[in-house]
């Protein structure tokens, strides 16, 4: 069976703030003509867009005004999208030429709403790691009910709340972030780079390495067919496009290929410079393209970075033993792992691909998955196909006068060209 043509909406249910009213848009589906679900790796939650017309005795006892509770489920052959408890965070009116009044409405997880009403306010252990930290957040400030799957970091990192939102906290960690598979000959700088963003199965805080890295066998392939309509192939890529490929001058001024650190310790008035170039040789980080094909430049622009930063040191108060070391430079250095991370995300993505398969529930945002595409009367286009992890995600049903119409649409990033 087609997955384009099987999504079937078992639950849409809008609780009002007054009175207990309830409009069940899942009994009156011809109201609806749009259901988007929503997943970014730059995303700390997912998101739904709905859009539908008002119809008489559907909303009309219903004052919408934002945080109502919304239930939604959506069954499909590939699994069931469903949650319970959203918050309605929007509601707008569309401008429309017909006498029907058009309305879409954003639902969102109630941890959008937490983090907006509570702030990080105390000290982390400097000797706890964090990874510890990142879940304490999750459950003390989010106080989230959903599932986290936290890799464990190798560096421990303590810090003061400043009254930070908890999603930026946790945010700030990510960038600090060493990843606990490290390597043991003490190259673990070229594991920085962690993600925090949120799926349908729950919170994920991992190492681009570590997605990168994941069994192949639980990869997806998805592939691309010279024919027109191809039926029933659901697994088959529709509107390939490539969005870009390299900005060298962009890439050079964020970091990609290094970066120079100023830096002034205010406990021992200590100062220096420091470099963090990047070139093939120092590069251990996993990736999804060929290797032939890794960080080929000219110029030798990798070998005098672009980017200048200056930083204030003040460890302290957050030095692992409490004492400041004589030679005024910390035991575990975070804006170095800043640059490394800096220049993980930058690689990651140099280059980006968009396409659209048949509707898949299977399919995350952080997912890696293999896609075979063809040149015009060429075969197969080695350069383009490969690896790719999923960026951003939408699961899109769409209603219209012809029936109904189901896709899945991807934005994919990888570091590296090839298939490798």
């Amino acid at each position: 069976m087609s997955y384009i043509k099987n999504a079937i909406i078992r639950d849409l249910t809008i609780k009002g703030l007054e009175g207990g009213r309830v409009a069940n848009l899942g009994s009156n589906i011809t109201a609806v003509l749009s259901i988007d679900y929503f997943e970014s790796i730059f995303e700390p939650v997912f998101e739904f867009m709905i859009r539908f017309v008002s119809i008489e005795g559907v909303l009309s006892d219903i004052k919408l005004r934002g945080t109502e509770s919304v239930s939604i489920e959506i069954s499909h052959d590939t699994g069931v999208l469903g949650f319970d408890d959203l918050v309605l965070t929007s509601f707008v009116q569309e401008e429309s030429e017909s006498t029907a009044n058009t309305f879409s409405i954003r639902l969102s997880p109630k941890d959008l709403i937490n983090n907006e009403k509570n702030r990080v306010t105390k000290r982390y252990d400097p000797k706890g790691k964090a990874s510890v930290h990142v879940e304490s957040i999750l459950k003390s400030h989010i106080r989230t009910e959903f599932e986290s799957d936290i890799e464990d970091t190798a560096n421990s990192d303590g810090f003061f709340g400043n009254y930070w939102r908890p999603f930026r906290a946790i945010y700030w960690l990510a960038r600090r972030s060493l990843s606990g598979s490290m390597p043991e000959d003490g190259s673990g700088t070229d594991m920085a780079g962690f993600l925090f963003w949120m799926t349908k199965s729950g919170y994920k805080f991992k190492s681009i390495d570590t997605i990168m890295s994941g069994k192949k066998d639980t990869r997806k392939e998805f592939h691309q067919t010279e024919v027109v309509n191809p039926g029933d192939d659901n697994f088959n890529i529709h509107h390939p496009f490539f969005e870009y490929d390299q900005n060298i001058i962009g890439q050079m001024q964020n970091s990609m290929y290094g970066e120079k650190r100023k830096y002034f310790n205010i406990n021992t008035l200590y100062h220096g410079t420091k470099e963090t170039p990047l070139s093939n040789e120092e590069i251990k980080q996993a990736s999804l393209g060929d290797e032939d094909h890794k960080l080929k430049v000219n110029y030798d622009i990798n070998s005098s970075p672009s980017p200048h930063s200056f930083v204030i040191i003040d460890d302290g108060s957050m030095n692992m033993d409490g004492k400041v070391p004589s030679n005024g430079e910390a035991q575990y250095d975070p804006h170095k792992v800043i640059t490394q991370s800096r220049m993980r995300y930058q690689s990651l993505l140099s280059r980006s691909l968009r396409i659209t398969v048949p509707y898949n529930l299977t399919l995350e945002a952080g997912d890696v998955i293999k896609t075979s595409l063809i040149k015009s009367l060429s075969g197969n286009d080695e350069w383009l196909s490969g690896y790719y992890i999923i960026k951003d995600l939408r699961h899109g049903i769409h209603f219209t006068e012809s029936g109904i119409q189901c896709l899945t649409h991807l934005r994919l990033v990888r570091d590296t060209p090839g298939d490798a």
